[in-house]
């Protein structure tokens, strides 16, 4: 059978989009849609099998979705990982920030705080992003016929809004991550509607332990992740589990990641998420032991895994056997069928700063195809 494959969703804009970026000029509709129809046709000539807009109208994976939410007019400040607090000499290299998160405590980053009741007022705003990205696809399939691709569409969780935007208005934090799912409900419901597959990001199950909740004992953000589930669990309870993904990480910013949680203390309850696909790092330096947890715990029948078989991080492109290899570790394991070849996460946290450059990310993604190619085979 053939192995399917996909990505996390940010991918590195187009080399036009950038220098329009950096020059800080007006990136119109026309350009948009031109870059966003080459960020398509890209996926789909590589072959891959789930394919998005690579986030290409956002400045980041939390703010798009957070502007269309009335309340967060107050300041906080990001959240600090904690190896880059253990490591003074080394965070002193970084300028403070990296995407959502500060990677220099010296130099705090501010972002948006919820100040008032919370309402979602964007539902225009991401019907025109949904639009742009369906009517793009439709018209490249015209061009290549035989592509099967489907596209998928990013979200945050509620538990991530609230990992990265601090809390001054409700009274404690569960009422708080109950206030944005409610509001985040009627997003992924309408991203649902298109027929599209939706992606909820959750680095709040994974990466929170380190930044957000650092000072907590484990058993305290396990608590943390039992809230943050159920209240994922009830923002999607009109969405079919089998037309959802959830992508968990521990980030993928230029840490140490030797304060990371072990992937076995939170495998129960992250399964308990509603979504069938389960997306995972599995490749990188931290993470890529982690394959033998699927040996020791029982994975949900009903899901089917989503392992990161390319760091994103490392310029270094995999060679497509090894990528082959990461495939046939799981579906030994799992069964082929309940595996999709993926990246650890995405190349790009935000417009302005790629893990990696656009033309090494391009490269990774035809490894990763030639990989679940080989793995397919055999």
């Amino acid at each position: 059978m053939e192995i399917k494959t996909t990505h996390v969703g940010s991918l590195p804009r187009p080399a036009a989009m950038q220098t329009q970026i950096l020059k800080k000029e007006t990136i119109t509709h026309g350009d948009l849609n031109t870059y966003l129809a080459d960020i398509l046709e890209q996926q789909m000539a590589l072959g891959l099998s789930y394919i998005n807009n690579g986030e290409l109208p956002r400045a980041d994976y939390v703010s798009a979705t957070v502007a269309r939410i009335a309340g967060f007019d107050a300041t906080g400040v990001a959240p600090i990982p904690k190896d880059m607090e253990e490591l003074p000499e080394y965070s002193r290299r970084f300028g403070g920030r990296n995407g959502l998160i500060t990677l220099n405590p010296k130099a705090p980053v501010k972002l948006p705080a919820c100040s008032r009741p919370l309402a979602y007022v964007g539902e225009a705003a991401l019907r025109q992003e949904l639009e742009m990205m369906v009517r793009a696809h439709s018209e490249l399939k015209k061009k290549y016929p035989q592509s099967e691709s489907q596209l998928f569409f990013t979200a945050p969780s509620p538990g991530t809004v609230a990992l990265f935007l601090e809390n001054n208005y409700y009274p404690n934090y569960q009422a708080y991550v109950a206030a944005v799912g409610e509001v985040l409900r009627r997003e992924y419901e309408i991203i649902s509607s298109y027929g599209v597959l939706l992606q909820v990001d959750c680095p709040d199950l994974a990466m929170g332990r380190h930044t957000r909740f650092r000072q907590m004992k484990e058993d305290q953000f396990l608590e943390v992740i039992d809230i943050n589930v159920r209240v994922l669990n009830q923002a999607l309870a009109n969405i079919d589990g089998r037309s959802c993904r959830a992508h968990i990480c521990w980030g993928n910013y230029a840490g140490t990641h030797h304060c990371d949680i072990e992937l076995s203390h939170i495998f129960e309850p992250i399964m308990r998420v509603a979504p069938k696909y389960i997306s995972l790092e599995s490749s990188n330096h931290r993470h890529a032991h982690e394959w033998e947890v699927f040996k020791r715990f029982i994975f949900p029948e009903e899901k089917v895994l989503m392992p990161g078989v390319i760091d994103t991080t490392s310029t270094i492109v995999e060679h497509p056997q090894l990528v082959a290899q990461r495939i046939l570790t799981f579906a030994r394991i799992l069964g082929p069928e309940r595996v999709v070849a993926s990246t650890d996460c995405g190349f790009a946290s935000t417009a302005s700063a790629a893990s990696v450059s656009g033309e090494v990310a391009w490269l990774k993604l035809q490894a990763m195809v030639e990989g679940a190619r080989l793995a397919s085979r055999q």
